[in-house]
């Protein structure tokens, strides 16, 4: 009878995914589960599901599991044995107990709490082994690759001063180890993590107006990703780049589509998550360049692709989420088709945002302003008066510059003589920092 280790590895064959990459969905330590899988270890009840989960087991990693700890006697170990090595439960308790301190930190920020938790975090950090010839352990690597996972999730809720001072504590933390020597490896490990870091620090310097180190930052992002040697993480970052910029009125909206177009490149042909950011990237820069046919075509290629995902094309956690959320996709739609005046696609695709329950509260709002734009070609009126509701009732600390720019659609598509409306200089008003 096959026992989980060798189920494991049969999977993971099957799959095309290699250890690295599943501790990265799984949020284990990559070594304790190349342990695992030489059955060397068995993991924990939760690691088992999440595993298999992942690789779509049904149910037989769970069970090998069970059958596993049944076979089992409760201590093999020889009296007088020591070992030091952590139990699979308790590596799973530390990942835990690590995401909870980084959720805790934005609970914290500005808090007398905060110093504490920093100085925690610095200790932490100096009581870890470092890996052979480096500065950093695997565990603090680890560490910062699920906290950028973290401020990501959180970015999604939290006002982007706080997800801002959160990330300066785990960058600063970083900068050093940056700056030394490191094995290779290690030095791409500790890139990956920097990058997904650096990403959500630039993005935060759009939302809150930066143009000069939101460009800053950018610059670092790109080339930490390419020194990762993660391809997907380089396409990744650059479609995130060309979305955060095409937002901006004073970009070349020519350099915002090479960066997507950078994106396309990186990313293969091989069905992906970051191929399909980059496609719809691509695609929402054409459509504000006016080049709805070519907009339309990239668009229909994302939704190829899309088709076409699975868990096992990607390789991490951001990616898997994001692959899964069919409101992205016909969040894409209503920009595209808004932008083109296609008032039927693009109610269609309202609509149907607006019936995933996935979609969340800042998409839901964009999808608001879309609607207004469509709303203001037949009641110039009505619509840019709703854009300005919208964004009134948003508080100031969440006005963020993709909500602003997506008003100025609704201010773009009125026509000339309706832009003389009080309402209309009240909207312009408020979008004016964008």
């Amino acid at each position: 009878m096959m026992i989980f280790s060798e189920k494991l590895r049969a999977l993971m064959d099957e799959r095309g995914i290699g250890v690295r990459a599943l501790a990265r969905l799984a949020f284990c330590d990559p070594g304790h589960l190349s342990k695992i899988r030489t059955g060397d270890r068995n993991p924990s009840d939760s690691l088992a599901q999440r595993l298999d989960e992942l690789l779509n087991a049904h149910g037989e990693l769970k069970s090998l599991r069970r059958k596993t700890t049944r076979r089992t006697a409760p201590n093999t170990s020889p009296v007088g044995t020591v070992d030091q090595s952590p139990t699979p439960e308790q590596r799973d308790d530390d990942v835990k107990r690590r995401a909870l301190l980084q959720d805790g930190a934005y609970v914290a920020v500005g808090a007398a709490v905060a110093p504490i938790l920093a100085t925690l975090a610095q200790a932490w950090q100096e009581s870890e082994p470092a890996l052979p010839g480096a500065s950093v352990s695997q565990a603090m690597i680890d560490d910062w690759e699920d906290a950028a996972h973290v401020h990501s999730q959180r970015s999604r809720i939290e006002p982007p001063a706080v997800i801002l001072a959160v990330l300066a504590t785990d960058f600063a933390a970083m900068a050093p180890h940056l700056a030394k020597r490191q094995p290779d490896q290690v030095r791409q490990d500790l890139a990956h993590a920097a990058a997904s870091h650096a990403l959500l620090v630039a993005g935060k310097c759009v939302d809150l107006g930066n143009r000069r180190e939101s460009r800053r930052w950018w610059t670092k992002t790109r080339a930490l990703s390419d020194e990762s040697g993660d391809r997907l993480l380089a396409s990744w970052v650059r479609s995130r780049e060309a979305l955060y910029r095409r937002g901006d009125p004073t970009e070349d909206l020519g350099n915002v589509l090479t960066v997507a177009q950078q994106a396309r490149r990186l990313a293969g042909t091989r069905p992906s998550a970051p191929l399909v950011a980059a496609l719809t990237a691509e695609a929402q820069t054409l459509a504000l360049m006016g080049r709805h046919d070519s907009a339309t075509t990239t668009l229909q290629q994302a939704e190829s692709v899309f088709g076409r995902l699975s868990a096992f094309t990607v390789d991490h956690p951001r990616f898997r989420s994001w692959s899964q959320r069919e409101d992205g996709l016909w969040f894409d739609k209503s920009l595209i088709y808004t932008l083109a005046g296609d008032v039927q696609r693009a109610t269609e695709a309202q609509d149907a945002v607006l019936r995933q329950p996935s979609a969340e509260a800042l998409t839901r709002t964009s999808i608001r302003l879309h609607r207004a734009a469509l709303h203001v070609r037949s009641d110039p009126s009505e619509g840019i008066a709703e854009a300005v509701r919208i964004i009134d009732e948003l508080p100031a600390e969440h006005r963020r510059t993709r909500y602003l720019s997506e008003a100025r659609i609704v201010l773009d598509k009125a026509p000339e003589d309706a832009r003389a409306l009080p309402a209309a200089r009240e909207l312009h008003a408020l979008t004016a920092g964008t």
